[in-house]
């Protein structure tokens, strides 16, 4: 947007700033780009929660404040608009302010009276807010909101989201659209966690839209449908024909509260006697009784039954995986044991040797010592007996 208006604007401008353009343009490498090139760079800085490095930018040559004025107009607009909403779900306890935002991981902005232009603003923000984490809209807007809070939303937007909960807003299947709409496109690529409980006119229609998009997700954990009336026909397009990769990690998918009859629970029979749902743990919320009001006794024990043989199987899988780590981490004890008692016995044996060699070199330095103790003896006999028997006048003689 900011990149059509910085275009427009910089072809209304270039008549004026013709005759000063070439000076310009040897001071500022910036005017040499096309409409298009400042437009993108524009756009990447036209922040509106910190506008002021957009500003700056215009404020660093002469010649770009023309062109970039129509684009600060729209950023100003949207900075007030960004304040405003903040205003308005201001509270004593809690005060909201507009540089915050970017820095939030979580943003609890339930039970407020939104506008369909309020949630166009908090799309124009989103795009702004890389740590924001958890979401809460709760009870505070209409399905009509959702386009336009939706439509906006790009591949990469909301990058940190894993936690988004819009329950109680009577949003229906043209609100479930857009947003699987914008799953689609790539927003919101970390999202684990979805709750639109207590939208009645969601249905079967926006079950089927959100399933399609949501099923390919790999990191998706919990999807909380409760009380969106959703009959038979929902939980089809939920659960028939999933692949081995889809809602692989699911563990929570929260049905209760809707007009599931017997069909839909035969449906999440077989999908869960097919290995279908791999992850899953709960198809209704823990405060409730069973999956549905509507379906016989005899569906619900055998959707319960079901659900309990998974579980069951997982927990013996579970048990069977810690046994098999429990084997391995014993083997490599045992095995770490064998090593240390080898190294055990080798410096055992090691130190007998060497104390057998100490004690070798010990009786050869003994023996070394007495034989030269002899050898001096029997040196220092001869030279008495030489020094009696013949003197010295005469020895050399007899021995040569």
């Amino acid at each position: 947007m900011a990149a059509r208006v910085t275009r427009s604007a910089s072809q209304r401008g270039s008549t004026s700033g013709a005759a000063s353009g070439g000076d310009d343009a040897s001071r500022c490498l910036m005017l040499a780009m096309s409409h298009d090139e400042l437009g993108v760079i524009v756009d990447g800085l036209a922040d509106p929660l910190q506008p002021v490095v957009a500003v700056a930018l215009s404020s660093t040559c002469k010649g770009l404040r023309t062109p970039l004025r129509a684009a600060l107009e729209v950023l100003k607009e949207r900075h007030e608009k960004a304040k405003k909403l903040c205003d308005k779900v201001d509270h004593p306890r809690f005060r909201v302010r507009v540089a915050w935002l970017p820095h939030l991981a979580m943003l609890n902005w339930q039970n407020k009276d939104f506008t369909a232009s309020d949630m166009a603003t908090l799309a124009i923000l989103l795009p702004w807010m890389p740590c924001l984490e958890e979401l809460l809209l709760g009870h505070s807007f209409g399905d009509g909101c959702m386009p336009s809070l939706f439509e906006r939303q790009e591949r990469g937007v909301a990058p940190s989201l894993t936690k988004l909960y819009i329950q109680n807003n009577n949003i229906g299947p043209a609100g479930a659209e857009a947003l699987a709409a914008a799953l689609r496109r790539g927003a919101m690529p970390k999202l684990m966690r979805l709750t639109l409980a207590n939208n009645p006119t969601l249905g079967n229609q926006g079950a089927a839209a959100l399933g399609a998009v949501l099923r390919k997700r790999s990191v998706f954990e919990r999807l909380d449908l409760g009380v969106c009336g959703i009959g038979d026909e929902g939980v089809a397009s939920l659960v028939d024909n999933l692949g081995k990769d889809d809602f692989k990690a699911l563990e929570h998918l929260h049905l209760d509260g809707n007009t599931i009859g017997d069909v839909g629970c035969a449906k999440l029979v077989a999908a869960l006697s097919t290995g279908a749902l791999p992850a899953i743990e709960a198809l209704h919320d823990r405060y409730k009784d069973g999956i549905s009001e509507h379906a016989s006794e005899e569906a619900c024990v055998a959707v319960k039954s079901a659900l309990r043989k998974r579980l069951d199987a997982k927990q013996a899988a579970a048990a069977l995986a810690a046994a098999r780590a429990a084997d391995a981490r014993a083997r490599k004890a045992a095995e770490a044991a064998e090593v240390e008692a080898r190294l055990r016995e080798q410096r055992a044996a090691a130190a007998v040797a060497a104390e057998a060699e100490s004690r070798a070199a010990a009786r050869a330095e003994e023996a070394a010592a007495a034989a030269a103790a002899a050898a001096r003896e029997r040196a220092a006999a001869v030279a008495a007996v030489r020094a009696v028997y013949f003197p010295e006048s005469t020895w050399i003689t007899y021995f040569s």
